[in-house]
């Protein structure tokens, strides 16, 4: 029993089952990888498979894209195999080849919310071909012109966030962290509309999901200048959806947000506790998706997680591929700091590479920090680069402890800095003088940990994860608005992370 590792041709005509016989097997192998396979996972890359030959040795399977055949091959060729055996009585040489045609003929369908089915594979009628002319292609209409006063190869006029002309896919550092992540991005880079849709990254602060997402804008904008993509913050969407109501302007503002073939939105967890405005996303997101705009979302948390999200937005957000970027191992750290020194014209010897990469365990943009820290030292003492320089320049690194700050750090420093008890803030107590550090608390271990909504409520007395975001909310608004909260939250920050922190 073995799966192949290179695409085969399909087996010729009238040597395997007929297509209603394929489906129904197919449908057997996937109840058994059900019972094994995460959900998001199984519908990822299972539901978007076809079974296109059968016989007593070999089953062949079509995949959508080549990403999609080598991902099987990577990570699920065991599962799989094990499956059909189960499924059909008796091992099978496993075949998988790219054929989209076939995938769109082949592949189970799926009960819809009105009732009926679909495949899920079927071309948008509005997607923007990306495919290079070299290439055989099926004909796809052509990208919509730009609306007047559009400038090609640039964000629509309502994009709150530009491009940044570093943030490329060239310039990303690749490792296992992020492998899934970046080559999910760059699929739908390729080919949006039809990859991944919606595609939804989510992760902790500083990890790279906006260098990703303006990675796949650039991208959709070399290869179709005229796209209309709108790319903007969730807090963005909730202003413009009140100011909407105020004005009575709904269909403007309908027209602006659904009038595009990319929309990108970021922090979209922002939705929490917003039901008006939960019910204009779940609207905007079936006219993008039942007209073939691709849809990218980033969080802090995955859909589920995401408190008071209706579950219908849980259901859509999940319906293309859910991937994380995690905190980069040792050897991507590496990787990243010689990169960073590269481009600002000075790469760090593989020995201070190295040493960096061990004390600095967190996110990206630490890593980034530090470069830039240290670079911009020895340029203005003249010094050369080295351990003695580094120690020097970035002794905070070295006199605090190692790896992030745990929930029982953040408890410590805010019962020191507000005078407060733990078991206050564990309390059901409601005063200003406690209530107050309390969200602060939730605020720092959402910020500095890894922590669910949910595992922090735990530390804080078992509250539910709705009061913790509603904690973190309040406290990011008042330290915009207060500069006696801002300095706080800044020294508190400074004292877990130190100052290279987020």
């Amino acid at each position: 029993m073995s799966i192949m590792d290179s695409a085969v041709p399909l087996p010729p005509a009238g040597t395997s089952a007929s297509a209603t016989e394929l489906r129904a097997r197919w449908e057997g192998i996937l109840e058994v990888l059900r019972g094994s396979i995460r959900r998001e996972q199984f519908e990822t890359w299972f539901r978007r498979a076809a079974l296109v030959h059968l016989d007593g040795a070999r089953l062949t399977l079509a995949v959508h894209n080549a990403f999609a055949r080598e991902w099987l091959l990577d990570y699920y060729k065991d599962e799989l195999a094990a499956a059909a055996e189960k499924a059909l009585g008796s091992p099978r040489v496993i075949e998988i080849l790219v054929d989209p045609e076939r995938v769109a003929a082949l592949a189970p369908a799926r009960q819809t919310e009105g009732g009926g089915t679909s495949s899920g594979l079927a071309l948008p009628s509005t997607a923007i071909p990306l495919t290079p002319p070299a290439l055989p292609a099926r004909r796809v209409p052509a990208a919509p012109e730009a609306a007047a006063g559009d400038e090609s190869g640039k964000l629509l006029g309502g994009s709150d966030i530009s491009l940044n002309p570093y943030y490329r896919f060239d310039n990303f550092v690749v490792g296992p962290c992020n492998r899934f992540a970046h080559a999910a991005c760059v699929g739908v880079a390729e080919q949006p509309g039809k990859t991944y849709n919606p595609l939804f990254i989510h992760g902790s602060s500083g990890l790279g999901k906006t260098h990703l997402m303006q990675s796949l804008c650039h991208n959709v904008l070399e290869r179709a200048p005229k796209a209309r993509i709108l790319y903007l913050s969730c807090e963005t969407f909730v202003n413009h959806f009140i100011s909407a109501i105020e004005h009575g302007n709904l269909s403007k503002f309908r027209d602006k947000y659904r009038n595009v073939n990319v929309l990108v939105v970021d922090d979209i967890h922002v939705l929490a506790n917003k039901e008006k405005t939960q019910e204009e996303f779940f609207h905007t997101f079936n006219t993008l998706y039942n007209a073939g705009a691709q849809i990218v979302l980033s969080s802090d948390s995955q859909p589920v997680e995401i408190p008071t999200l209706q579950e219908r937005l849980v259901s859509r957000f999940s319906w293309g591929l859910v991937t994380q970027l995690e905190t980069p191992c040792y050897e991507t750290r590496v990787a990243i700091l010689k990169r960073k020194s590269r481009e600002r014209g000075q790469e760090l010897p593989d020995e201070l590479a190295r040493f960096l990469a061990e004390r600095i365990e967190t996110h990206v943009r630490a890593l980034e920090g530090a470069v830039n820290k240290l670079l911009g030292f020895a340029s203005l003492s003249g010094q050369e680069l080295s351990l003695q320089l580094a120690r020097q320049c970035l002794r905070e690194l070295f006199t605090q402890q190692r790896g992030q700050p745990t929930i029982e750090d953040i408890l410590r420093a805010v019962t020191a800095r507000f005078g407060v008890k733990l078991s206050d803030l564990q309390s059901r107590k409601r005063t200003n003088a406690v209530v107050v550090p309390r969200q602060v608390g939730m605020f720092l271990a959402r910020r500095v940990t890894r922590m669910s909504l949910e595992e922090i409520g735990h530390f804080f007395g078992g509250r539910d994860h709705s009061t913790v975001l509603y904690s973190i909310e309040k406290i990011t608004r008042v330290s915009r608005e207060d500069e006696d909260m801002r300095r706080a939250v800044t020294e508190l920050l400074l004292e877990l992370q130190g100052p290279d922190g987020p």
